[in-house]
């Protein structure tokens, strides 16, 4: 049995970041994002960046609940939403929201859905083309048959969508952190660490492949 490649098929090789330079600011500013600041204003300064183009989101670290009653009117704010148990499983689910509609649905096994949970009707299910507006209660609809009730043990809002306002939340985070492009193959990580509501110092990591 021939395992040759198929000569017809491009081979490409994985390619690695390479951490070039770490610099760490605790005094200051860096982008016009200034240390002591309060995370309200950071927020706003952000979005108003352009490194070259507009900074579209940036993640939120430990931006959990497991009170489902918390996402009341957070859900539209953010691009994606994980949903599992404290100890995480394959099962957990990974929305992702797009121009304010549910994009995809993934598993945490790598299953790809159209909607969960998969046998439920419209008004206990997430179904992929939802409005963002909608999941909320038909995550309390989900949550109160009981039945997959410990998926919201652990909810996490990752990554805020930064087209939409500011969510008062985000400041009990310790790091927000983002990503830019600053040439061809080259870009800059800049994290954002928290402490009391302000930014108490920032990282910025450079990198290149």
């Amino acid at each position: 049995m021939n395992e040759s490649p198929d000569p017809t098929e491009p081979i490409v090789e994985p390619r690695f970041a390479i951490l070039v330079e770490s610099d760490t600011i605790r005094t200051g500013s860096y982008l016009g994002l200034n240390v002591s600041e309060k995370s309200e204003t950071i927020y706003s300064n952000i979005q108003s960046l352009r490194v070259p183009e507009k900074i579209s989101y940036v993640n939120v670290v430990s931006n959990n609940t497991s009170d489902v009653t918390q996402l009341r009117n957070r859900i539209p704010l953010y691009q994606s939403i994980l949903l599992d148990q404290k100890a995480g499983t394959d099962s957990g689910v990974q929305i992702t929201i797009e121009e304010g509609k549910v994009k995809n649905i993934f598993l945490n096994s790598g299953k790809k859905l159209t909607q969960w949970p998969e046998k439920s009707d419209a008004k206990s299910s997430v179904r992929v083309g939802d409005e963002a507006g909608e999941l909320y209660q038909k995550m309390i609809n989900i949550y109160n048959k009981g039945i997959y009730a410990n998926k919201f043990e652990r909810i996490t809002l990752t990554t805020k969508d930064m087209s939409t306002g500011f969510d008062s939340v985000m400041t009990q985070s310790p790091q927000w952190y983002f990503s830019y492009s600053t040439g061809q193959d080259q870009w800059e990580m800049v994290q954002l660490h928290l402490k009391n509501g302000k930014v108490d110092y920032m990282v910025v990591n450079r990198f290149k492949y």
